[in-house]
């Protein structure tokens, strides 16, 4: 890419709520192993024992939690889990246990900068979390307090532009771009058409950096902006499929999805067809029945591959220190898993004395290391991975096709991660 402009940063991060992967109680409990281990796991997953000692690190975690239109308390579950084993088999955060504050803002603004004082009056070191909706206000607190924060994805603009303390492994520009300009030189496709749902936070992107990054990828770009409401996609269908070879990129939700597809179907397109990971539901699977299948979607990690180590890992966790029946099938578990390994890899080896200021350092210099569960995917978090997005720690995305039930055939394969 030539070199990105301040404006065009603004627009890209504003752009990515597109790509949202989603959708006050203090962690604690036993963290002895169950017992009883009837689901045949294999406990030897969880590694050796590395037990932590001496002075806890308080790490602050945020979630939405429970909410009037969804519940997403399995993030603290699994990072409740996950705090357990790390302080069992990862020697804590520099060899001292971590002690664990959590906080629920119910996507609620108020209360996600309640959060952020519980956070700051607790002395926390860092702040984790996966993905929430209120992740702003929660942020800029802490941000000005100079207490790092960790997270798996979020589409705030000013956390993903912020260069100073604040750490996102998921690349979701690559859901944007990376993706259809992969899928179209695969299949020897001169242009990439989007269909994306007519609201600025999707159009904005490539109204701002579009024709520059498809350009620079040798393709063609047309935006085929399509109103929320609209049912019937067919008059829009019809045209891209009379216009030549071209790949369809679809962008929204699987209500969109639906319509978008019957609309193909009916306008007989029978060129490549590629997906954000939200278009696939139930809800489309049953819709859409074998449609699907041949389609490309993309993943934020190998999620449903079985044989994965560190999501095999994952399960063996679930198994010893979950004390509320996380569901496996239910990716926001995971993705908890994915986020707080990778901070403890990158804060592996970590000496002396422990300070925000001192975890920041440490995780800006680590290493290039492998993305847990995302094969062929690394992190790096020194503010180079995408220059459009300083925050950024990895670059691309896995890409998977869909069988006849819609689910993803394996393996997965990494996309836009490439020099």
């Amino acid at each position: 890419m030539r070199g990105p402009r301040p404006r065009v940063r603004r627009l890209v991060a504003t752009a990515l709520t597109a790509l949202a992967l989603t959708g006050a109680a203090c962690g604690g409990g036993d963290s002895d192993p169950r017992p009883d281990h009837e689901s045949g796991v294999d406990l030897a997953l969880l590694g050796p024992s590395r037990p932590a000692g001496g002075q806890p690190v308080k790490v602050g975690f945020v979630s939405d939690g429970s909410t009037p239109a969804f519940d997403n308390t399995i993030q603290i579950d699994a990072a409740v889990a996950m705090t357990k084993f790390l302080n069992e088999h990862a020697g804590g955060i520099g060899g001292r246990p971590i002690e664990l504050v959590t906080c629920e803002t119910a996507a609620d603004p108020g209360r996600a900068a309640d959060c952020a004082t519980e956070f700051i009056q607790a002395d926390v070191a860092i702040t984790v979390a996966g993905e929430s909706t209120a992740m702003g206000p929660v942020w800029k607190p802490l941000h000005d307090a100079g207490i790092p924060i960790f997270v798996y994805a979020t589409t705030e603009q000013s956390v993903i532009l912020d260069r100073d303390s604040t750490f996102a492994l998921a690349d979701q520009i690559a859901g944007l771009a990376g993706m259809p300009i992969t899928v179209a030189k695969e299949n020897h496709i001169p242009k990439v058409t989007v269909v994306g749902i007519d609201v600025p936070v999707v159009t904005g992107f490539y109204d701002a950096v579009g024709d520059q990054i498809f350009g620079d990828a040798g393709l063609e770009l047309d935006v085929v902006a399509i109103p929320p409401d609209q049912a019937d996609m067919t008059p829009q269908m019809e045209r891209i499929a009379a216009g030549g070879p071209t790949e369809v990129h679809i962008i929204g939700g699987d209500a969109f999805c639906i319509s978008a597809f019957r609309g193909l179907r009916a306008a007989n397109f029978d060129g490549p067809v590629s997906v954000v990971n939200q278009c696939v539901s139930d809800t489309s699977k049953t819709a859409l029945g074998d449609t699907l299948e041949g389609v490309y979607a993309s993943a934020p990690f190998a999620i449903g591959d079985h044989d994965n180590p560190d999501l095999r890992q994952w399960e063996a966790i679930v198994d010893a220190y979950d004390d509320n029946d996380i569901d496996l099938s239910n990716s926001m578990g995971s993705t908890i898993y994915v986020t707080m390994t990778a901070l403890s890899r990158a804060l592996d080896g970590l000496t002396g004395n422990i300070t925000p200021a001192r975890l920041i350092e440490k995780i800006r210099s680590a290493p290039e290391l492998p993305l847990p569960a995302a094969p062929g995917l690394t992190f790096h978090c020194d503010g180079t991975a995408n220059p459009l997005v300083p925050a950024a720690c990895t670059r691309g995305g896995l890409m998977t096709t869909l069988d006849a039930k819609g689910n993803p055939t394996l393996p997965y394969k990494p996309f836009g991660n490439e020099d």
